[in-house]
């Protein structure tokens, strides 16, 4: 009799256990339904095993690592800054020394800054991840030798990292976001924002080429309207790229966020940066229209597709000058959305440690090899001809 109230004992025991555990699961499962992020590049991805275990996760820059160090964790300044700051995990290190290439779990290539495949390390640990990142378009793709292309590289990365967001581990220069409620008071609607600009249109740049034609553009634009060029490729000066800002440009009403290359979803820190931190209506040049319509906050720009010309520009930007109404609804959006600089130039935050580290634990126990580069990164395909060419003008 002993024995079976025993057993009954030990039988209750176990149910009251099991019933515990089942209870804490579902929590959990709550709790992670609760926790999750609507925004799509931020969403709360799992841990695996052995980082959640408390061995974080090892990411190494090959060969341009501490050159790169500088803008991922301390945005160009002086100080680091903690790059995970914005992000769903924190279970990953930096390393900028070629020889932790055993320990890595996933090693980051940047192909501006790549001599070629002969260069990259002949020992590969199991299992890791090589990610190629640039964030040039496919145009200026490689820095340090023409000979090469993305078809070299064939059968050799796991993970793509570029400004595009159909990356494995998209990085774009900035984001649009929504807000949850309009501005306090909803000063953006009641502010002139034309009131304080003393000076038309803008354009700071040291680099004077272009496949797509923008400076014999710009060139002709400034025949029919003042145009004032800073940096190496005009008369004007300001502060130093990437590291001094240029607040001079805040007395302008209009930016020229024109990009080196008129390719898919290529839009830089001109249009995030220059344009829009400075609250200055861009004119933009670079992806297509539909692509700055996805990306970039609604009414927010004028594309130059939407011109014969760049005199039919300059008639626009004329009137929208002499007109406060009409140029005030380019900053309409800011009752709605903001924009994030995400690229680390000019002090703003860079998450590109964060996405790597997501990446890694996202893609744990997955097996995927880009064998064909060109299929997802080419010139041919992912770039367009220039918008207008003088060539072609009467």
């Amino acid at each position: 009799m002993k024995v079976i109230m025993f057993r009954q004992k030990n039988l209750k025991y176990f149910y009251f256990v099991a019933a515990i555990f089942s209870l804490s699961l579902v929590l959990l499962s709550l709790m992670k339904i609760n926790l999750s992020d609507d925004d799509a590049l931020q969403t709360a991805l799992p841990f695996a095993d052995s980082a959640s275990a408390g061995t974080p996760y090892k990411i190494l820059i090959w060969d341009v690592g501490k050159r790169m160090s500088r803008r991922f964790l301390r945005s160009f300044g002086d100080a680091n800054k903690d790059p995970f700051a914005f992000c769903s995990v924190r279970n990953c290190v930096l390393e900028t020394s070629n020889d932790k290439i055993g320990e890595a779990d996933a090693v980051m290539f940047h192909l501006h800054l790549t001599k070629g495949p002969g260069t990259l390390p002949k020992f590969r640990k199991p299992h890791q991840f090589w990610i190629f990142f640039t964030d040039e378009s496919p145009l200026h793709t490689f820095l340090l030798t023409r000979r090469y292309n993305m078809s070299h590289y064939n059968g050799i990365f796991n993970l793509s990292m570029t400004y595009r967001s159909d990356s494995d581990v998209p990085v774009p220069y900035g984001r649009t976001v929504q807000l949850s409620e309009p501005p306090l008071g909803s000063a953006a609607t009641l502010r002139n924002f034309s009131a304080a600009k003393t000076k038309l249109v803008a354009i700071l740049s040291s680099n004077c080429g272009g496949p797509n034609k923008r400076w014999p553009y710009i060139r002709e634009l400034s025949k029919h309207v003042a145009v004032d060029v800073y940096g190496g490729c005009g008369t004007k000066v300001c502060p130093g790229h990437f590291t001094r800002d240029c607040d001079v440009t805040k007395q302008y009403k209009f930016y020229l966020a024109f990009e080196n290359s008129n390719c898919r979803e290529y839009i830089t820190e001109k249009l995030w940066w220059n344009a829009y931190e400075k609250e200055i209506v861009p004119v933009v040049m670079g992806a297509s229209k539909e692509e700055y319509s996805r990306l970039a906050p609604p009414h927010s720009f004028i594309h130059v597709e939407d011109f014969t010309s760049p005199e039919d520009l300059a008639r626009y930007l004329v009137y929208l000058d002499t007109n406060a109404s009409a140029y005030n609804e380019y900053f309409a959006w800011k009752t709605k959305y903001q924009v994030r600089n995400e690229h680390g130039y000019f002090g703003s935050p860079s998450l590109h440690l964060c996405r790597m580290c997501e990446a890694v634990n996202r893609f744990q126990g997955t097996s995927k090899v880009y064998n064909n580069l060109e299929s997802f990164w080419n010139p041919r395909t992912d770039c367009r001809p220039p918008v207008w060419d003088p060539t072609y003008e009467k």
